[in-house]
């Protein structure tokens, strides 16, 4: 079990030293990817300091990455929402949410090296729950956001992000908390690995594709082929005239089952030809302009806000709020007031 141990440990650890660097003198270190090292360097700390009792390392070093490590599964989340959440911002929330798990963490750690006394018995099972809690969320994220992305490498960077984060945070807590837990270092050593060598061959192959929410890939100027040229006014034909874009449960399945073509070639077409990363910010400049129109008008100023967005076939008020804001730089309610005054 040792030399098991010692393999995916140093493995993994070897990686993390060789791919840090890289990052740090990366020309552009996007916003994931400050997060992205973050967590490596939470990575690197936690397979340092929580070892099998056969490594030993000095009790007061021992004790300092114990402690560090607690921001482990913090910075491993906050990185999943800034590469799969649109427009992530760092916000109080967030915060908070982050000072509650670490804290629930370091207190274990603290009654573990003798700092404090004990902790009520449920303890465990709030920082266990926490833990759960925590990769649910950034399944959620992933899995929501899948559908509306359109560009392919972080489409598939989304599946695997998933599957690897899930498959570790939960043996972590099952296997090596609960069932195995006399095993547990070298069980979280395991879990681990696969991460890490996932995201030092993101480094490594260095595809900004995968990290980058604002690189737009858009062969506008490029000629169209003929099959394109078909798909392009078949599109526009949906927009223009049918006004598809109202439709408030509209996909991009139901819009290419629409268009006889596959979701993938629709999906690659309004990335590469028409500029946009996600088929609801395709959807929703349609929308908007409408709505602009809508609120220029005297006589709807009558009709609440809310009443238009979802007549213009958003769901709710909050994502109308963000995409208006985000395409014209105002709230709707000051856009109308500034149009009509």
């Amino acid at each position: 079990m040792l030399w098991l141990d010692a393999f995916f440990r140093f493995s993994a650890i070897g990686l993390l030293m060789l791919s840090m660097p890289v990052m740090l003198t990366s020309r552009k270190l996007s916003k994931p990817m400050v997060y992205l090292l973050v967590s490596q360097f939470f990575l690197l700390v936690h397979l340092l300091g929580f070892t099998p009792l056969a490594f030993h390392l000095p009790d007061e070093l021992k004790l300092i990455l114990r402690l560090l490590d607690v921001g482990l599964l913090v910075s491993v989340w906050l990185f999943v929402l800034s590469m799969f959440q649109r427009h992530f911002k760092l916000q109080v929330l967030h915060v908070v949410a982050c000072a509650f798990v670490a804290a629930i963490m370091l207190a274990e750690r603290l009654v573990q090296y003798g700092y404090m006394s004990s902790l009520p018995t449920w303890w465990a099972y709030l920082v266990n729950i926490s833990a759960l809690f925590i990769t649910i969320h950034m399944v959620f994220v992933t899995i929501t956001g899948h559908t509306d992305d359109l560009v392919e490498a972080r489409r598939r960077t989304r599946i695997k992000m998933m599957l690897l984060v899930a498959l570790s945070v939960t043996i972590m807590v099952v296997l090596g908390s609960v069932l195995l837990p006399e095993f547990q270092p070298t069980i979280n050593a395991i879990s681990i690995w696969p991460l890490v060598f996932i995201m030092s061959y993101w480094v490594f192959r260095v595809d900004d594709a995968v990290f980058a929410f604002d690189a737009v890939v858009n062969k506008q100027s490029q000629s169209l082929s003929v099959k394109e040229t078909k798909l392009q006014t078949d599109l526009m034909q949906l927009i223009d005239s049918e006004k598809i874009y109202l439709q408030a449960n509209i996909t991009i399945n139901s819009l290419a089952k629409k268009l006889g073509v596959s979701a993938h070639v629709l999906r690659q077409h309004i990335n590469q030809h028409l500029g946009f990363e996600n088929f609801s910010a395709f959807i929703n400049q349609y929308r908007i302009e409408d709505i602009k129109l809508a609120l220029e008008n005297p006589e709807n100023n009558h009709i609440p806000v809310l009443t238009l967005a979802l007549n213009y076939g958003f769901n709710s008020l909050p994502p109308f709020n963000r995409a208006f804001k985000k395409i014209t730089g105002q709230t709707p309610s000051a856009y109308r007031k500034n149009t009509l005054t």
